[in-house]
C-alpha cells in the first residue's frame, strides 16, 4: 500500500474489481473502476490500467481562496483516492485532470485553463508532482475546477481513456 499527497490515508482495497459502464453514476463516496489511458512512471506514453475513483467529497471554496480568479467564479475542490487495479505504473498527476464537474446551468466544467496553484494548497492538496501510482497502491488527490458563479456542481466525471471515447463514469452532487 502506498500513499501520496492529499491527507495519507488512500488505501488500497483489493476488490472485487468489475469494470463500471460508460456513462454510470453512483453517490459521492462510492468506487467505479475505470479503464485510465496515460502517461506511465518513467513518463511513456499510453501506459494502460484499471483504476479505482472515488470521489470522496466536493468542497465548495470561496474566490478569495485563490489569488486573482476574480469574483464571477467559484472554485470547487474535488477530493478523491485513485487506486491501480491494473499491472502498469503510471504518472499519478495524470487522473488529476480527467476529471470535470457537470454543473447546474448544463455546461462541463474541467481542471484545464484553471490557474496553477504552486507549493501547498490546504483546501485542496494535490498529489506530489514526481508521485507514481503502482500496481496495487493508492494515492489521495484534490484538483480544483472554478465554475460559473450562481453554479452549483451536479455531477462530478471522470473520463480515464480519452481514445475510448466513452462516456466518462460519474458521481451525484447531493
Amino acid at each position: 500500500m502506498a500513499a501520496c499527497g492529499g491527507g495519507n490515508d488512500a488505501k488500497f482495497d483489493a476488490g472485487p474489481v468489475e469494470l463500471a459502464n460508460p456513462g454510470t453514476t453512483v453517490p459521492v463516496g462510492e468506487r467505479l473502476f475505470a479503464r485510465y489511458a496515460g502517461l506511465g512512471a518513467e513518463m511513456e506514453p499510453t501506459v494502460k490500467t484499471t483504476l479505482g475513483v472515488t470521489v470522496e467529497k466536493i468542497d465548495k471554496g470561496d474566490a478569495s481562496d485563490i489569488e486573482g480568479i476574480g469574483g464571477a467564479v467559484v472554485p470547487y475542490y474535488v477530493h478523491a483516492e485513485l487506486e491501480n487495479h491494473g499491472d502498469a505504473a503510471i504518472d499519478a498527476n495524470g487522473p488529476g485532470g480527467r476529471f470535470t464537474i457537470h454543473g447546474s446551468d448544463g455546461r462541463e466544467y474541467d481542471t484545464e485553463g484553471v490557474i496553477s496553484i504552486g507549493g501547498e494548497f490546504e483546501p485542496c492538496p494535490s498529489v506530489d508532482p514526481e508521485a507514481n501510482l503502482g500496481e496495487g497502491e493508492a494515492i489521495e488527490d484534490c484538483v480544483v475546477i472554478v465554475l460559473k458563479k450562481g453554479v452549483s456542481p451536479r455531477e462530478v466525471w471522470f473520463q480515464g481513456d480519452y481514445a475510448a471515447e466513452d462516456r466518462p463514469v460519474g458521481w451525484k452532487v447531493d
